[in-house]
């Protein structure tokens, strides 16, 4: 069972949500792992912690006290709210407007079967373009690696470097989590 799983049991446990065959098998991983047991009794402090503090409650007057001290809001800073809330809606309609103007222009040349034939030979076109800036891409990168060979040898340190930081990372990360 995974790590996270396990958590999650231990969190239904503290909410009182936990099945009985959950409880046995939050039980057997807590016996099979002392460090998740210990990790356990924390979480048990912590939730205890919690429910045995008393609420505080504001002193009488704290609401108006703090809204006086908010700076107040001028006419200005309102009517930019509303223009930046009209950009941002209008903004949002006209993508709208121009997709409806689009389908209503659209619709009668679909059942058009030269409409068809137009499109399938644009498709053909762009996949033929495709092609041709793929082999051209592949063939100046083959280019370039023979004319420049350190570079192939640049690339494979740099992803070593990556791939050594990556691990160093997670054993830094992973092993906070197990203490």
């Amino acid at each position: 069972m995974e790590h996270e799983e396990i958590i999650g049991l231990m969190m239904d446990a503290l909410d009182g949500e936990l099945s009985a065959a959950g409880e046995a098998e939050l039980v057997a991983h807590l016996r099979a792992r002392p460090d998740l047991a210990a990790e356990f009794g924390r979480m048990q402090a912590v939730d205890r912690l919690l429910r045995e503090t008393p609420a505080v409650t504001p002193p009488p007057g704290f609401v108006q006290r703090t809204v006086r001290r908010l700076p107040a809001a001028t006419r200005r800073h309102l009517w930019m709210g509303v223009f930046v809330y009209a950009l941002f809606m209008a903004a949002g309609l006209i993508p709208l407007v121009g997709l409806g103007w689009a389908a209503v222009q659209l619709v009668p040349a679909l059942g058009q079967p030269a409409m068809w034939a137009g499109l399938w030979q644009a498709v053909l076109a762009l996949l033929n373009a495709a092609g041709v800036i793929l082999r051209a891409l592949v063939s100046g990168a083959g280019e370039l690696v023979a004319e420049q060979p350190q570079l192939i040898g640049w690339l494979l340190l740099m992803a070593l470097v990556v791939v050594v930081w990556g691990g160093v990372v997670n054993r830094l990360v992973f092993q906070q989590e197990r203490t």
